[in-house]
């Protein structure tokens, strides 16, 4: 899915490179691993769970930062 704008994000090569690459943060891959093993989750779960945490996220009215 292509999103585009007026203005182009600063990351947009990162955000495309991400889904190949996978993140860029190693504490994620961790967190994942530690969800998988230590709480016998799934893959599917585990992205799931990312699914859900990231809809929600976006569907909060964002606070103006100060």
């Amino acid at each position: 899915m292509a999103i585009t704008s007026a203005h182009p994000h600063p990351d947009a090569a990162l955000i495309r490179d991400w889904a190949l690459y996978g993140p860029r943060d190693p504490a994620i891959a961790t967190l994942v691993e530690r969800l998988a093993y230590e709480r016998q989750m799934r893959l599917n779960e585990v992205e799931q769970l990312i699914v859900d945490v990231l809809t929600t996220a976006l569907n909060t009215e964002r606070k103006p930062s100060s």
